[in-house]
This record gives structure tokens, sequence and C-alpha cells, in this order.
């Protein structure tokens, strides 16, 4: 789902709601939710997370949504989606889909998701819980991520691990990217000094709140698509909520934000 071309909507609507610039819910409704549901993975099934493994390899660096969101499914449609069956592969096969889907470089990709798999397999039984239970915290466990390929590093093993924060207790400290932290302070969703770093328990707190009830996963994703392109930046005139952008409408103060942007996926 693209953010150009939507309808701006009525700062009426957008009003405080109980000391909230919006909802949670009304973010995702627009924007979208976590990639992973809109490729159908249920990362709360048994393999959710190894599917969820390949698809965040395809969603690294500056790729757009849209040629990950093909690369994925072509992969799935070739019986590639999880790491067992990739691991037995060839990179070649791979990357020749990759390539069809339009992917940029593809043979770099390819290698990086096989070798990720078949480091998987071979180590760890191809199971992601069973790396998850050798690990004895966050940093024990990123780092037995990083280390099944080449080229999966720390913003890579970040956004495999935030929507799966509720599964394994050593990736529930995983912060907030920093673009959906600014957008979350931005839309009076946090403090200033909240969710600085761990675990983003304000943000959980504040969903809480929330009648719909939407997943932490899915906000932080919205919250990233705003965040990315103005938040992080300090660019009001790009925010994808056009009229209802609360430093556009004078709703709040314009955020002071000293971190480095990045791109969506990183």
């Amino acid at each position: 789902m693209t953010v150009a071309g939507e309808a701006n909507w009525e700062l009426a609507e957008c009003a405080s709601r109980g000391g909230r610039l919006l909802r949670a819910s009304d973010l995702v409704a627009r924007f979208g939710g976590h990639p992973a549901a809109r490729l159908g993975i249920d990362l709360e099934a048994s393999d959710g997370p190894g599917r969820w493994l390949v698809a965040a390899c395809l969603y690294g660096g500056r790729i757009d949504d849209e040629i990950a969101f093909a690369a994925t499914r072509a992969l799935d449609a070739a019986g590639l989606a999880e790491p067992i069956s990739i691991a037995l592969a060839r990179p070649e096969a791979l990357e020749a889909l990759l390539l069809d889907a339009g992917y940029p470089a593809p043979d770099r990709t390819a290698f990086r998701i096989w070798r990720a798999c078949d480091s998987l397999a071979t180590d760890y039984g191809g199971s992601l819980d069973s790396l998850a239970a050798q690990s004895e915290q966050l940093e024990d466990f990123a780092g037995r991520l990083a280390r099944l390929a080449p080229g999966f590093g720390a913003a890579s093993v970040a956004r495999f691990l935030r929507p799966l924060r509720d599964r394994w207790v050593q990736a529930r400290e995983i912060p907030l990217h920093p673009a959906a932290r600014a957008a979350a302070i931005h839309l009076g969703l946090l403090g200033e000094g909240e969710d600085t770093e761990g675990e983003p328990g304000a943000l959980r707190a504040a969903l809480r709140e929330d009648a719909a009830q939407p997943s932490l996963a899915d906000v932080e994703s919205a919250l990233l698509r705003i965040g990315t392109v103005a938040c992080a930046k300090n660019r009001t005139a790009r925010c994808p909520l056009g009229d209802a952008c609360p430093s556009r409408a004078g709703g709040s103060q314009t955020l002071e934000w000293n971190g480095t942007a990045t791109t969506p996926s990183e």
C-alpha cells in the first residue's frame, strides 16, 4: 500500500483522542500492517518465523516494498518459502526467481538467503526456535542470527526480530526503529523520553488503550512508513498524513530528534 495519492483525513476526525492525535489502529488502517501479514505469514505458527526470515532478507536495504513482495511470492510459488526447502536448493535457482521478479542484484541476495537457510539447517536443524533456545539473551541471540550468513547484519537482525518480540523472550528487548519512535512521539503515542531503548513498554501500554487492539508489529510498521518519510528528518511538508500531520496543523510542537535518518527496512 503506497502513501502517495491518499485522500487527506479531515482534521476534525483526527482530533485528540484521550490525549493522542490519532489512534494507532487508524494508522494501521490507512498505511497497512506489517509485511508479514500482507504475505499471509502467521508469525505465531510453527513455520511463521522461518518464512519471515526468508522474507525479511528480501525487504532489506532500499528495496521497494512491492518488489520485495513480488520476490517473496515468487519464492513461495516455487516451493521455496521456508529455510529447509531453500537449504536443499541451489543459490542459482533462487537467483533466477528473484531476477524474474525484478529484484535488483539478485545474485547477492539469493546467496545470502541460501547461506542463512543452509546454516540454520546445519547448525540448528532448520529451527529458529532451537536457535532461540540456545541463546541466553538478546545479544547472544542476535549474534547467532548474524552469523547465519554474510551480510545479515544488525539492521537485518533487528528487522527480523521486531515482529517476533512476543515469541521469544530473548527478542523482547529489541527497541523500536528510530523512525517509528519519532513518528510515535509526533503523533502523541509516546512522550519524548519514553521507549528510548529496550522493550517498547510505553507503546505497548498506549496500544492497550485502543479499542481495536492493534498488534505492536502492525503499528510499528505503520509508524515506520510515516517516520521515515517525515518525522525522522523533520520534513513535515512530506508527511504522508497530509493536512492531518500534527506539525502542519499546529497540533503539536515540531519534534527535535537527533538520530540518524534511516530507510524503512533498516
